[in-house]
Protein backbone atom coordinates (compact mmCIF):
# COMPACT_ATOMS: atom_id res chain seq x y z
CA UNK A 1 0.00 0.00 0.00
CA UNK A 2 2.84 2.40 0.79
CA UNK A 3 4.32 1.80 -2.67
CA UNK A 4 1.02 2.71 -4.34
CA UNK A 5 0.76 5.93 -2.31
CA UNK A 6 4.35 6.86 -3.12
CA UNK A 7 3.82 6.10 -6.81
CA UNK A 8 0.64 8.21 -6.91
CA UNK A 9 2.37 11.12 -5.21
CA UNK A 10 5.29 10.91 -7.63
CA UNK A 11 2.95 10.83 -10.63
CA UNK A 12 1.02 13.90 -9.44
CA UNK A 13 4.28 15.77 -8.83
CA UNK A 14 5.52 15.03 -12.34
CA UNK A 15 2.23 16.13 -13.93
CA UNK A 16 2.09 19.38 -11.97
CA UNK A 17 5.70 20.28 -12.77
CA UNK A 18 5.27 19.56 -16.49
CA UNK A 19 2.20 21.82 -16.71
CA UNK A 20 3.97 24.57 -14.76
CA UNK A 21 7.07 24.41 -16.97
CA UNK A 22 4.93 24.93 -20.08
CA UNK A 23 3.35 28.11 -18.78
CA UNK A 24 0.29 26.37 -17.43
CA UNK A 25 -2.94 25.54 -19.12
CA UNK A 26 -4.42 28.92 -18.14
CA UNK A 27 -2.03 30.70 -20.54
CA UNK A 28 -3.39 28.87 -23.60
CA UNK A 29 -5.78 30.60 -25.99
CA UNK A 30 -9.15 28.88 -26.14
CA UNK A 31 -10.44 30.89 -29.10
CA UNK A 32 -9.04 33.36 -31.61
CA UNK A 33 -10.12 36.98 -31.80
CA UNK A 34 -10.96 39.09 -34.84
CA UNK A 35 -9.37 42.11 -33.13
CA UNK A 36 -6.95 43.90 -35.44
CA UNK A 37 -5.01 46.65 -33.71
CA UNK A 38 -2.43 48.89 -35.34
CA UNK A 39 0.86 47.08 -35.70
CA UNK A 40 2.76 49.85 -33.91
CA UNK A 41 0.96 48.77 -30.73
CA UNK A 42 2.27 45.21 -31.01
CA UNK A 43 5.37 44.33 -29.02
CA UNK A 44 5.95 40.63 -29.67
CA UNK A 45 4.34 37.34 -30.53
CA UNK A 46 4.71 33.62 -30.05
CA UNK A 47 2.99 30.64 -31.60
CA UNK A 48 1.13 28.12 -29.46
CA UNK A 49 0.96 24.59 -30.79
CA UNK A 50 -0.98 21.46 -29.90
CA UNK A 51 -0.62 19.28 -27.86
CA UNK A 52 0.62 21.80 -25.26
CA UNK A 53 -2.48 23.88 -26.02
CA UNK A 54 -5.55 22.58 -27.79
CA UNK A 55 -5.71 25.44 -30.31
CA UNK A 56 -3.06 26.41 -32.86
CA UNK A 57 -2.86 30.21 -32.54
CA UNK A 58 -0.54 33.19 -32.69
CA UNK A 59 -0.45 35.11 -29.42
CA UNK A 60 0.43 38.78 -29.82
CA UNK A 61 1.49 40.91 -26.86
CA UNK A 62 0.72 44.62 -27.07
CA UNK A 63 2.83 47.45 -25.70
CA UNK A 64 0.31 47.51 -22.83
CA UNK A 65 0.99 43.79 -22.13
CA UNK A 66 -2.42 42.70 -23.36
CA UNK A 67 -2.62 39.34 -25.13
CA UNK A 68 -4.46 38.90 -28.42
CA UNK A 69 -5.01 35.37 -29.73
CA UNK A 70 -5.09 35.35 -33.53
CA UNK A 71 -5.79 32.80 -36.25
CA UNK A 72 -2.43 31.90 -37.85
CA UNK A 73 -4.04 31.57 -41.30
CA UNK A 74 -5.44 35.12 -41.44
CA UNK A 75 -3.68 37.73 -43.57
CA UNK A 76 -3.59 40.28 -40.73
CA UNK A 77 -1.83 37.77 -38.49
CA UNK A 78 0.79 36.92 -41.12
CA UNK A 79 1.55 40.55 -41.99
CA UNK A 80 1.76 41.50 -38.31
CA UNK A 81 4.20 38.66 -37.64
CA UNK A 82 6.33 39.74 -40.63
CA UNK A 83 6.28 43.34 -39.39
CA UNK A 84 7.46 42.33 -35.91
CA UNK A 85 10.13 40.03 -37.36
CA UNK A 86 11.46 42.90 -39.50
CA UNK A 87 11.29 45.38 -36.64
CA UNK A 88 13.20 43.05 -34.32
CA UNK A 89 15.80 42.35 -37.00
CA UNK A 90 16.36 46.08 -37.51
CA UNK A 91 16.70 46.72 -33.77
CA UNK A 92 19.22 43.88 -33.35
CA UNK A 93 21.23 44.91 -36.41
CA UNK A 94 21.33 48.70 -36.27
CA UNK A 95 20.61 49.94 -32.75
CA UNK A 96 23.68 49.69 -30.53
CA UNK A 97 23.33 48.08 -27.15
CA UNK A 98 24.43 50.16 -24.15
CA UNK A 99 27.65 49.00 -22.55
CA UNK A 100 27.33 47.89 -18.97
Amino acid sequence: MAHLTLFSLLLVTILVSSVASQGGIASCCRTTSNTQIHRDRLKSYYIQYPPTCHLHAVVFTTVYNRRICADPDKLWTKTSMAYLDGKNWYIQKFIPKPHS
